[in-house]
């Protein structure tokens, strides 16, 4: 696919595969996760939710922003390819030694000796998971979605079903840090055969500083966010018990599902393509219907999921998981608002504004601190979730006005995302939700998720076909445009 005439289709058509993935990933981790909830406690969740906050940031510092820098200088990405190795080897051996002290000293905030050891796990991931950067962000660059897709599906599947096994046979909390060892081994070998690319081994640093700035501008930005992604958790961990911080994580990963599924991996195909398009208003027409489309699909889910979630709970998981249902249902709105605005970073790291992206970052990470620690200290757990949600919902607008700012877009434009999308949902769901939750209770509970889908999503389209036209209209042409059936029909009519 050649990176110069890139089409608004062709870019769909990349999201098309990566959404695939998604689905794909998505199922076999929530199937997985189903399983884990019955052969797991609360207690062993809330222990590995610990693990991640502090294994998240020391993984990240492994690819210190290099995926991004070299996808902006796609055009010279061989050129770059020795130094590109070195800092991958000196940030893979970095993130190793950290990772380790991370380890002993979340193990002593924590008070728990075990945090170590399984971060330790985690640590010998970091040298093979800094190598695959480079071969992941040749694909990229090469807009080759479909080797992509099936990499992410191979590398879930085989994750899930290892710690599947290992937690059935009784590993508890360790089946989840042995089988990314194992998946970063076989996955580093595959990626390097499919790009035909060699591993180099002398660290080439001559011309390190034209990389790395902008590289650390981008580590600094990927790094806040992580730490966003677990502040509730960390403040979670200081002042509760694990089995609520089991809990909060088991709700926090259902609600955030809506990420996973609808908008996580758009930003792989969105920054790439973009970066390759020389006119600023095709790029900005381009980002302006990808973020219309992410919030028309991204609302829905994240108000369904929040309003199914109480009957959901009970015929998914066991009872032990019930505490879980009213911190989904909290969490489920500020996803949305999250959702819609989840490209915001896009037009800064096409403009190659690493710093302003970074620095925005860091003064929202200091308005969610002081948020959640609010919620947190006055109404606990339910002021953990109440905290979170509240601040998506108010720093989504203007993380997205910012952005799209950058390639010539205003604030109504960017206003518009959620004023339609997201109110439209909650009507829609919020309505059978309360219907079903406080008037019409007894009701099987499967009877009841199928009748909020069906009557909540026909309101939503309506809305949208109502207030939404052309949204409408063009989301409409394109799904039919990939449905083999449809795209069978006018094969057989170009030849007739």
């Amino acid at each position: 696919m050649s990176n110069k005439n890139i089409s608004g289709k062709q870019v769909f058509n990349s999201i098309s595969w990566m959404l695939l993935q998604t689905g794909a990933t998505k199922l076999t981790a929530i199937l997985g996760q189903i399983v884990l909830a019955w052969l797991l406690l609360p207690e062993q969740f809330g222990l590995i939710s610990l693990v991640y906050t502090v294994t998240t940031i020391g993984m990240l510092i492994q690819q210190f922003g290099l995926n991004d820098v070299l996808v902006r200088r796609q055009k010279s990405f061989n050129n770059w390819l020795p130094l590109s190795f070195g800092i991958s080897w000196i940030f893979g051996i970095i993130s190793f030694l950290l990772l380790l002290i991370l380890g002993f000293i979340g193990s002593k905030i924590y008070h728990d000796n075990n945090i170590f050891i399984l971060v330790s796990f985690y640590a010998f991931t970091t040298p093979m998971d800094a190598l695959s950067v480079i071969p992941l962000t040749k694909l990229r660059i090469d807009l080759d979605f479909k080797t992509l897709s099936i990499i992410r599906v191979m590398e879930t599947v085989m994750t899930m079903v290892l710690t599947v096994i290992l937690a059935d046979l009784g590993l508890g909390v360790y089946s989840f840090v042995i089988p990314p060892l194992i998946v970063s081994a076989v996955s580093l070998i595959v990626k390097y055969r499919i790009t035909h690319l060699k591993i180099l081994f002398n660290l080439h640093l001559k011309r390190w500083k034209y990389l790395t700035v902008n590289s650390s501008w981008s580590l600094m930005h990927s790094v806040i966010q992580r730490i966003m992604d677990q502040t509730d958790t960390i403040l979670l961990g200081i002042l509760v018990s694990k089995t609520i911080v089991g809990i909060y994580y088991m709700a926090f990963s259902l609600s955030i599902q809506v990420i996973g599924f609808v908008a996580n991996n758009l930003p792989q195909v969105l920054f790439p393509s973009l970066a390759s398009i020389k006119d600023s208003k095709r790029a900005k027409e381009i980002y302006k219907k990808s973020v219309t489309y992410l919030s028309v699909f991204g609302a829905a889910f994240a108000i369904w999921q929040g309003a199914t979630a109480f009957w959901l709970v009970r015929v998914l998981l066991s009872s032990k998981w019930v505490d879980t249902t009213p911190l989904v249902e909290i969490l489920s709105i500020g996803m949305a608002f999250r959702a819609v605005a989840w490209l915001w970073s896009i037009p800064f790291r096409v403009t190659g504004r690493f710093s302003g992206m970074a620095k925005h970052s860091f003064y929202s990470l200091l308005f969610m601190i002081a948020l959640v620690t609010a919620g947190t200290l006055q109404w606990g757990v339910y002021g953990t979730a109440a905290g979170v949600s509240l601040y998506y919902t108010i720093i989504s607008p203007y993380w997205l006005y910012k952005g799209f700012k950058l390639l010539g877009g205003t604030l109504p434009e960017a206003l518009q995302m959620f004023i339609i999308p997201i109110p439209l949902a909650l009507f829609s769901y919020g309505s059978c939700w309360y219907f079903f939750r406080f008037m019409y209770t007894g009701i099987n509970p499967v009877t009841v998720m199928i009748i909020i889908s069906l009557a909540g999503t026909t309101f939503y389209i309506m809305g949208i076909y109502l207030l939404m036209n052309d949204t409408f209209q063009e989301i409409r042409r394109l799904i039919l445009e990939r449905l083999p059936v449809n795209s069978g029909v006018r094969k057989l009519l170009s030849r007739n």
